[in-house]
């Protein structure tokens, strides 16, 4: 018989405060669940998930203003584009000053210290990112350069004109003042875009710049960031496990999976005043991993994010994510682009795949069948390598044709 797991005790404060909130208790209580009720791992996975929609919705309450997500405490507010427009993103103090207390650690981590001259080319218009940063570092001690995005000829001056050591920004960016000319930094905060998840890329951005380069990738949302941050060891993403609570659950069934099983990624926050999740679901896909690292954090997204819900067949009766397929071929040195055909041949369904020839390594076709296999558990019915891959999408499924 399985023992119930004990559910960490700021979560179960947090549940507390948040059966305060309107929008959160109708939720609680429609489930037949108070917060006394609540003890174990097994009795939170009974709370009902958050879903985006009725998130926003939440927010458009007009009567009172923005439903049980305002308060007289917020100090800041964000935004964050949904749905064609802008919805806003609410900090209390409190908010902030935990935020960046968390990220300490990570910087420790990183080998930042109060002498380093940081750079900062996120935005700073309406969206979080660069003020993030900025609060983290100032508050740690070290020095910033707000710079913001753009100008990369100036900002290529400033920065090496001041001895920048520390960079931080899209990693697409940081390849961009590279080749501009700025002098290589000690430590790379990168955020925005695919780092962990794109083979190879650590390694192009460690050619621009030199092999001594700390890469520290992150992954974030607007509603809830940090998330999950990278060390100098680079053995994936480390949740943020003080600030949010996470879980990977089937996006189909809702139920919590295991580690080592990929997923939906569900968050909630711990201490998040403002605007606060429950069981918020993500739609990213994830696997989580539970083992200890050297920085001292455990709970880890070793490929970080790794596609989203929305794009997921059923093939064979198995969950294909064409983002699986992705890391795989990426993983063994080949082209990242491809084609996925599925069509039903007397009610079988059938699965192929054209990859782009496009790399000094030709590749190996029982090679790759072998590896999708292990990553997806499908059998790949025919396997092509082309020169070129016709425009259109990148998955053609003939059984929704009616082919």
């Amino acid at each position: 018989m399985e023992v119930a797991r004990n559910l960490p005790e700021g979560l179960k404060k947090q549940i507390a405060y948040l059966y305060t909130l309107d929008f959160y208790r109708k939720k609680m209580d429609a489930a037949g669940l108070k917060p006394e009720d609540i003890g174990s791992v097994e009795d939170f996975g009974h709370i009902p998930f958050t879903e985006r929609p009725e998130f926003l919705r939440e927010m458009n309450r007009k009567d009172p203003p923005y439903g049980s997500f305002y308060s007289e405490k917020i100090v800041r507010i964000n935004f964050t584009p949904s749905e064609g427009s802008l919805t806003p993103i609410f900090h209390t103090g409190k908010d902030l000053e935990f935020m960046h207390k968390v990220c300490h650690r990570s910087l420790r981590a990183a080998g930042v210290t109060a002498d380093d001259i940081c750079a900062i080319t996120f935005g700073y218009h309406l969206f979080i990112a660069g003020l993030f940063y900025q609060g983290q570092l100032e508050s740690y001690g070290a020095k910033v350069i707000p710079l913001g995005p753009g100008e990369t000829a100036r900002a290529v001056d400033m920065m090496n004109h001041h001895h920048v050591s520390v960079l931080v920004g899209n990693p697409s960016h940081a390849l961009k003042l590279a080749a501009s000319g700025m002098k290589p930094p000690k430590i790379l905060f990168a955020g925005g875009e695919p780092l962990t998840s794109v083979p190879g890329y650590r390694d192009k951005i460690r050619e621009a710049f030199g092999e001594n380069l700390t890469i520290i990738d992150s992954y974030s949302m607007s509603e809830c960031i940090p998330i999950a941050r990278s060390c100098a060891i680079e053995t994936g993403l480390h949740i943020m496990d003080e600030f949010v609570y996470a879980e990977i659950v089937d996006p189909e069934t809702g139920q919590t999976l295991q580690y080592g099983e990929p997923g939906e990624l569900v968050l909630t926050h711990l201490k998040k005043e403002a605007q606060p999740l429950l069981r918020f679901r993500t739609g990213d896909l994830a696997l989580l991993t539970h083992s200890p690292c050297q920085c001292g954090r455990s709970i880890t997204m070793p490929k970080g994010v790794l596609g989203r819900t929305d794009e997921m067949q059923k093939v064979k009766g198995i969950k294909l994510y064409p983002s699986q397929v992705k890391t795989t071929v990426g993983d063994l040195g080949l082209h990242p682009d491809f084609k996925l055909r599925i069509w039903s041949d007397c009610g079988v369904d059938r699965l192929s795949i054209t990859i782009k020839s496009g790399t000094a390594r030709r590749p190996d076709v029982e090679e790759v069948r072998q590896a999708l296999r292990n990553a997806t558990l499908l059998n790949f019915d025919e396997i092509h390598v082309a020169e070129h891959l016709k425009n259109g999408p990148q998955v053609v499924d003939e059984r929704v044709l009616g082919n």
